[in-house]
């Protein structure tokens, strides 16, 4: 009896020792810090200036934009995301680039810190994009608010937006 609870103890540090991750798959590599650190500087400095040309050029077209749906002019209550192409983007949905809480939040981070930023995942467990969040609606007593979520993936060697959503 005293044997077999010693195996099961072995059995069961083993476990808990090996099925520990020496290398955590969660982590952003040091290339796409700077990458991201790249990218943020840019997006940063298009949102203050209100520059649409260089917003361009940090997004993958067409992406998905449930915030632009304020700018859609036919009101379809069925629709719950737009997708953006190059044109709609040039023809006003880009003002969602500029909106008061975008740049409040752009604001108060102008300066790059990792923690703003974080990474989900695919099925299989890896790192498939990065996002992060800003406040649309702050919370009250009575709601949680609303936060929009920009999210970004590697593409060609850069960081692109990819989408961008809300929260609840």
């Amino acid at each position: 009896m005293r044997s077999i609870l010693i195996l099961i103890s072995c059995l069961l540090f083993s476990v808990s020792i090996y099925g520990q991750k020496n290398k955590s798959d969660d982590e952003i590599s040091t290339q796409d810090k700077i990458l991201l650190q790249k990218f943020w500087k840019d997006f940063t400095d298009a949102v203050t200036r209100n520059d649409k040309e260089k917003i361009k050029t940090l997004c993958d077209f067409p992406f998905y934009c449930r915030p632009c749906l304020d700018y859609v002019e036919a009101k379809n209550s069925n629709l719950v995301t737009v997708e953006v192409t190059k044109d709609l983007f040039q023809k006003k949905h880009y003002k969602v680039f500029f909106e008061k809480e975008l740049k409040t939040e752009v604001k108060k981070h102008e300066k790059f810190t990792m923690q703003f930023f974080h990474p989900y995942f695919n099925k299989e467990m890896n790192i498939h994009g990065i996002s992060f969040l800003y406040m649309l609606i702050p919370p009250s007593k009575t709601w949680e608010g609303t936060q929009g979520m920009i999210s970004l993936e590697k593409k060609e060697g850069k960081f692109k937006i990819t989408g961008i959503d809300m929260i609840p």
